[in-house]
């Protein structure tokens, strides 16, 4: 009659468990552990079909072109085909809202640059937060250079002394408002005391150049290019200097702005990041197979003639969005700048 209860209660009015007891326990306790072994298990055999690398940019800009270099390497390392999906506009905010909607399971990255970290301090309309991605890999850096109209002084000393006793007598041109080029700009005239300079935004490095070709603008601090380097060698525009603190390389004859306005630092870096709550397990997987890709010799030249020095990394990334927000932060803040 009673043996399907649960306990009985023994001699010394304890509670004593039945195998009864027992084994509705164990099946409790691997109902409330089999979600969990299903996510160590999924976690273990990721990947199991295609990764996704979304570009919040034009297609044929830096992120897509360095993904594009990345991906059928990633892609034998990993095992699964790797797409790249671009999907641009506001700024690189689409795309980075797109990816911070998916689902945290290690099939959608997104590659980006500074502006991850830029559009949300200078935009209500960003539609998102910096907590709403992590680090999933660097995969580089590169350079700022000061570029200008021929008509400027010749050197980087010269111009700086020029541009400090003509203030408000030049313009001087952005790719966007709101992006690096533009911070890290307002930082140079501030260490360099230049002032009051008439600001012209554009829509574009592309755009943002040829107003420098025309004169319409007489200096730029934007990332160089193959067609930039072209241009210096037709005596169309000029290299003063670059953002590094130290002479880069691949432009041994161009001396870092540090060396005339001293301390002033800046640079571009592209990276992979991931929703947040997307496993540690995938984050390190996926990351190792990307500095793996990085450091094969024919990937670091094919970076390196788009002038971005190849490296791979969690927490390299990790490091440099902590240094950016602070540093990007302080800059919007003292300057004021919103654009909504």
């Amino acid at each position: 009659m009673f043996g399907y209860m649960a306990y009985i209660i023994g001699h010394d009015h304890t509670i004593q468990e039945t195998p009864t007891m027992i084994n509705r326990r164990q099946i409790i306790s691997m109902a409330a552990l089999a979600p969990l072994a299903s996510q160590v298990s999924a976690q273990d055999n990721w990947p199991q079909r295609p990764i996704r690398i979304v570009n919040p940019g034009a297609p044929g800009g830096t992120n897509d072109t360095l993904t594009r270099y990345l991906a059928e390497p990633l892609s034998k390392i990993l095992g699964q085909p790797i797409v790249i999906d671009s999907k641009a506009g506001a700024g690189g905010a689409i795309g980075t809202q797109f990816v911070a909607r998916e689902p945290a399971d290690g099939y959608t990255f997104l590659t980006h640059h500074n502006g991850f970290i830029t559009s949300p301090l200078v935009r209500n309309s960003s539609g998102y937060e910096v907590k709403d991605l992590v680090p999933a890999s660097l995969q580089g850096t590169s350079p700022m250079i000061l570029m200008a109209h021929p008509s400027m002084p010749a050197t980087l000393a010269e111009f700086v002394a020029y541009a400090r006793s003509n203030p408000g007598k030049l313009e001087w041109g952005t790719a966007s408002l709101g992006g690096v080029g533009h911070l890290a700009t307002e930082v140079f005239h501030d260490m360099a005391g230049i002032k009051d300079m008439v600001r012209v935004a554009f829509s574009g490095s592309a755009p943002a150049v040829q107003a420098l070709l025309g004169g319409q603008v007489k200096y730029l601090l934007s990332t160089p290019s193959a067609s930039t380097a072209g241009l210096v060698k037709e005596g169309r525009l000029r290299f003063l200097g670059v953002s590094y603190p130290n002479r880069v390389p691949t432009l041994p004859d161009v001396p870092a702005i540090a060396e005339v306005v001293p301390g002033f630092s800046a640079s571009v870096w592209f990276g992979l990041l991931a929703r947040a709550g997307t496993p540690q397990a995938i984050l390190d997987k996926f990351s190792q197979a990307v500095s793996t890709v990085l450091a094969q010799p024919d990937v670091v030249d094919k970076y390196m003639a788009v002038n971005v020095v190849a490296k791979g990394g969690q927490g390299d990334l990790a490091e440099i969005l902590k240094r950016e927000q602070a540093l990007w932060s302080k800059v919007v803040k003292d300057k004021n700048i919103r654009l909504d």
